[in-house]
């Protein structure tokens, strides 16, 4: 019998504005021959895209191969980001024990604070000891020198739909970020205006790119973003609305600053960053 893709897996967005793909009850069955249809053929627009798994309709969690959805993603150019879908504290807990980050949007019931820890991938090498090397040895090593380019400058206002994505370099938008506009850069972000929309400082800049740590997002006008992320570190509006601290700063409507400390995004008024 053969079933159709668009029955195993569907793609929708949620609360979090993230692309979510549902799989169902027999868990990655489907998936890859779903983003080959619908997500390969539009490859450039989804390139870098983070992307969110509901496993809500996946009856045995513990038999979910995580690692294999993150690498068959990649493969089409999203980013998974994490699981979505928990509903319980059991399955949460199955979920986080083996390190699996969950992203739960408002439509599924907000889990504990431990289950929003940063993911640590760790990449293991075999190396085989001693290596003979014949002396004297000669090793031609290729020098490039990369040419600064100069800071990629907007002046206007971004609309819904609009994604400005800059490889090694920095952003300026002299203008307002509307929600469901989209800003991306392999370093800073500066928004000298209104923030409704999602920014992406320090964004990998491919696959094997862990994305530039240092990097920092600055706001001047008013803060109200759906999602900001710093080196492949997320936080959506949920989030942001239950951080006291930030709302604290919002409600001052002064210049923000977002940095990244241990892998956890800190807000603060950029005259006290500046100090």
């Amino acid at each position: 019998m053969t079933i159709e893709t668009d029955q195993l897996v569907r793609m929708a967005r949620t609360g979090y504005s993230f692309n979510t793909i549902t799989l169902p009850p027999d868990g990655a069955a489907g998936l890859e021959a779903y983003l080959a249809q619908h997500i390969a053929p539009h490859a450039e627009a989804y390139q870098h895209t983070p992307l969110v798994i509901d496993i809500s309709q996946v009856n045995h969690l513990i038999d979910l191969d995580y690692p294999a959805l993150v690498s068959l993603c990649r493969q089409y150019g999203l980013t998974l980001i994490g699981l979505s879908g928990a509903i319980t504290e059991e399955r949460v807990k199955t979920l986080t024990s083996r390190s699996i980050p969950v992203v739960n949007s408002s439509r599924f019931t907000r889990m504990r604070e431990e289950n929003f820890k940063p993911r640590v991938i760790t990449q293991t090498f075999e190396v085989k000891v001693p290596v003979e090397v014949p002396v004297p040895v000669e090793v031609k090593v290729p020098v490039e020198v990369k040419k600064g380019e100069p800071l990629h400058v907007v002046t206007r206002n971004l609309r819904a739909g609009e994604v400005i994505s800059i490889v090694d370099n920095s952003v300026v938008v002299f203008g307002n970020v509307q929600r469901g506009a989209r800003v991306i850069a392999s370093h800073n972000v500066f928004i000298f205006g209104d923030l409704k929309g999602e920014v992406f400082a320090g964004s990998p800049k491919d696959n094997q790119d862990p994305g530039f740590e240092r990097a920092f997002i600055y706001v001047r006008g008013a803060f109200e973003p759906t999602v900001v992320a710093i080196a492949g570190n997320y936080q959506t509006a949920d989030d942001m609305d239950h951080n006291e601290q930030l709302q604290k700063l919002a409600a001052l409507n002064a210049e923000l600053m977002i940095v990244l400390q241990d892998k956890t995004l800190n807000y603060s008024l950029a005259s006290d960053f500046l100090k």
